[in-house]
């Protein structure tokens, strides 16, 4: 009987989880529910590095990668007003965690180096010892930062296109210029202040992740559409020809990949964490 009940209150929680992760409206979310148990932080900012790493993806070879082979334009000066160009992959994660830090979530995400071209993305103090780990390592680091009083999820940023490295090899700003496929670049490091969450909570942080990717990708479809004879935006994507994916059609494919990946690692944790599923059980 016991076993039974946290069952159906497992099923129950994510059956909500899915709802929300894969519906693209999704009607309120009742007060009672998705605060039935808690997830561990470090487990949320994993599905959040997990969620940025679609995103990345996405915009990196769809968008980008196959958006140059039909002359769109990418330029790291995209906000310079005499530049009429999107943004490159590296400045749409920045996009996104600026539009996180507008968000009442309190969602904290940085993308920062060893060899930073810009010096603001350089690590320091314990964020530079933890970084050095995994680099070496080259898997991900969870940690409490004591001054900030946050925990953090550190992820490798690793070097997967040719194109990154090839740009940061030639710029004239950047203290490294011997990057090959497959180093180690940096890390992107979430943080956030509480040990456990609630599936709500979690939800929300979702919800404000993807709306800061929706935010970003908003900032590319208006800069490409100053261009000169700028792409048809709709429903095609650049591999199709000179078009670009709009808000919804780019935001769909995302939210169904990452949603995969997010619902998979909650099922694996409530699986290995049984503790988690006997909260307001009664004997």
């Amino acid at each position: 009987m016991k076993s039974n009940k946290i069952f159906t209150i497992t099923a129950l929680g994510l059956t909500t989880l899915a709802i929300y992760l894969f519906v693209a409206a999704p009607p309120p979310l009742e007060e009672d529910r998705g605060e039935m148990h808690t997830i561990p932080i470090e487990t949320a900012l994993k599905i959040m590095q997990q969620q940025n790493n679609v995103a990345r993806a996405l915009y990196t070879k769809e968008i980008v990668g196959q958006g140059k082979k039909r002359g769109i334009k990418f330029d790291e000066e995209w906000e310079d007003e005499e530049i009429h160009a999107g943004p490159l992959p590296a400045q749409f994660l920045r996009l996104t965690a600026e539009s996180l830090e507008r968000s009442p979530v309190q969602l904290g995400l940085f993308l920062g180096s060893d060899y930073a071209i810009n010096k603001a993305n350089a690590f320091e103090g314990q964020q530079l010892k933890m970084f050095q780990e995994v680099k070496q390592s080259r898997k991900a680091n969870f940690f409490y930062v004591g001054d900030a009083q946050r925990y953090a999820y550190m992820a490798p940023d690793i070097a997967s296109s040719k194109p990154c490295v090839t740009c940061h090899n030639e710029h004239d700003e950047s203290p490294k210029d011997d990057w090959k496929l497959n180093d180690v670049m940096g890390a992107a490091t979430w943080t956030y202040p509480q040990q456990e969450i609630g599936y709500r909570e979690m939800l929300e942080m979702v919800a404000a992740l993807r709306e800061a990717f929706r935010e970003a990708y908003n900032a590319f479809l208006e800069e490409t559409s100053k261009i000169e004879n700028a792409p048809p935006i709709g429903n095609r994507w650049p591999r199709n020809g000179f078009f670009l994916p709009d808000t919804e059609t780019f935001m769909a494919r995302l939210n169904w990949r990452s949603s995969e990946s997010t619902l998979s690692t909650l099922v694996s944790t409530t699986h290995e964490s049984p503790e988690i599923l006997a909260q307001g059980e009664t004997d």
